[in-house]
């Protein structure tokens, strides 16, 4: 399968029409099954550290700290590895023209190697979070941002500027690694590995494959914010239209219940899209370029 950047979002939709019903239901299970966990755990953990506190122990934080680092972060890594590799397979049948079912044998053989690519991108996301983080702290440190802003136009400007600089500049350092899930599950390559090969697969197309993502990234943000506030407004629209007409206050709270379970399954069709967009880029570049992208 080779693809120019105009068919591309054409093989995502398609992708994503012929894997649909399987790629709803395994996002909805990965988002339950993780969200609940996450809930838990983190309810234990308020819990715990009340108890701590309510005796005065001055390690209830560090308690609560060493709970987040060491469970809720690598609990989350786990949740969108999984969730990530699970498109990327489905979407592999798709390529391949394989019937569309749970890959949970491949599920289970990839999911650690998907674990280690999305490990090894947090690693080398950090060393840019502390320094942009370090400046931003040092550059304001003796005035407050909120006061800064009313100093003058030309510093509020300039601190926009700067953070839109900062957050792109995030956006293309981790664009380096976008592949690197994808490359995993597909080759057999760990932690910093994926992410060396995912930059040799995309090198040679880097502006045009970060233009291609951020417009995709804009395009499937419009149709979410469009449906969640088109979802919003129906029970405010219905509202208005039956005022004085004697409909019953619960017929309005069932319409909002409704709306608001819709507006959760329109949040789990759209979970699969950027994996898929992900996996379609990935074999792109490799049909384009072959192994002739093995080094960086």
């Amino acid at each position: 399968m080779r693809v120019n950047a105009a068919e591309m979002y054409d093989r995502v939709f398609d992708v994503y029409k012929k894997t649909f019903g399987k790629q709803l239901g395994y996002a909805a299970v990965v988002s339950l099954m993780s969200g609940m966990a996450l809930g838990f755990v983190l309810l234990g953990a308020v819990f715990v550290t009340a108890f701590l506190s309510s005796f005065g122990l001055a390690f209830s934080g560090v308690f609560m700290a060493a709970v987040l680092a060491l469970v809720v972060i690598p609990m989350i890594i786990v949740w969108q590895a999984a969730a990530s590799t699970g498109a990327i397979l489905f979407s592999r049948q798709a390529f391949l023209d394989e019937e569309i079912k749970l890959p949970t044998y491949d599920l289970f053989r990839v999911i650690g190697r998907a674990v280690s690519a999305l490990f090894a991108q947090v690693v080398l996301a950090i060393p840019y979070i502390a320094v942009v983080g370090g400046f931003v702290f040092l550059l304001f440190r003796n005035v407050p941002i909120i006061d800064y802003l009313w100093l003058s136009r030309v510093y509020a400007a300039s601190l926009i500027v700067l953070l839109t600089v900062c957050v792109a500049g995030f956006f293309i350092y981790m664009h380096v690694f976008s592949l690197a899930i994808a490359v995993a599950v597909n080759e057999r390559v760990l932690f910093f590995d994926a992410v060396r090969r995912s930059f040799a697969l995309i090198k040679y197309d880097f502006w045009l494959l970060f233009g291609l993502r951020v417009l995709w990234l804009v395009m499937v943000f419009v149709l979410a914010a469009s449906a969640q506030g088109l979802l919003t407004l129906l029970p405010i629209l219905a509202g208005t239209l039956t005022a004085g007409s004697g409909v019953s206050v619960p017929l309005l709270l069932l319409l909002q219940l409704f709306t608001g379970l819709l507006s959760v399954v329109i949040a789990f069709a759209m979970a699969p899209l950027d994996g898929i967009f992900t996996a379609v880029i990935y074999h792109n570049q490799r049909a384009k370029y072959g192994d002739s992208c093995d080094g960086v």
